[in-house]
């Protein structure tokens, strides 16, 4: 029989300061927290700004029509909790934007698709992605 994950809803405050977002977080993942995100090259100048511990897992051609843009699959095991916030606050203009305490970067190596959701649910492992607009979590566990 297939298990179901259990996903639960946080609502957040539309004015949610750093501090009120990192306990939040802290509160679901209390050791290490790893980001997991697909960022376009285009973008790769708001990567480098927002942090060079990034480590490249692997590298997809974006499904656009007429075009051949790559995009990149990051990650970084943030421990002190440094980055989430301000990926919170890109979490609009990101496409694949995943928080796990799993490090689940040998699993990123081998996919094949840019849809790092169902990776994570194909392989049921816990994790959070960020609501349209900031607006909530959504916390996956299995």
């Amino acid at each position: 029989m297939e298990s179901v994950p259990n996903l639960r809803e946080i609502l957040l405050d539309e004015e949610i300061n750093e501090q009120e977002f990192i306990e939040i977080i802290s509160c679901i993942y209390k050791k290490d927290c790893y980001i997991y995100v697909v960022i376009p090259e285009w973008e790769q100048e708001l990567l480098n700004e927002l942090s060079s511990d990034f480590i490249e897992v692997n590298k997809f051609s974006l499904p656009r029509i007429f075009s051949r843009e790559m995009a990149l699959l990051e990650y970084i095991k943030d421990s002190e909790k440094r980055y989430i916030y301000e990926f919170y606050l890109q979490s609009t203009t990101m496409d694949y934007l995943v928080f796990s305490e799993t490090d689940a970067s040998e699993l990123l190596r081998k996919m094949k698709d840019l849809n790092i959701f169902k990776m994570f649910e194909v392989n049921k492992i816990p994790h959070l992605s960020i609501g349209p607009d900031g607006q909530w979590l959504t916390v996956v566990e299995f």
